[in-house]
């Protein structure tokens, strides 16, 4: 058990619901790694730019896209 399984049982989250089966998929996982990439490299685009008013711009919409593309599918 690893440190963010163990925080999350000291939590009292339950496992049982889909929302939370659906971060054990390999489809969210995939997700997860685009999500990762992106950020990665907008981050870079942001040190490059060096603009905070297009730093703060870019990280409230990426977030945005990141809970979005996240987001379970129905």
């Amino acid at each position: 058990m690893d440190i963010l399984e163990k925080f999350i049982s000291w939590l009292g989250v339950s496992q049982n619901t889909d929302e939370f089966q659906w971060t054990k998929t390999p489809a969210y996982k995939k997700r997860l790694e685009w999500v990762k990439s992106t950020w990665i490299v907008a981050g870079i685009i942001m040190l490059i730019a060096a603009s905070p008013v297009f730093i703060i711009a870019s990280s409230f919409f990426l977030t945005f896209l990141s809970f979005a593309f996240l987001e379970k599918p129905s």
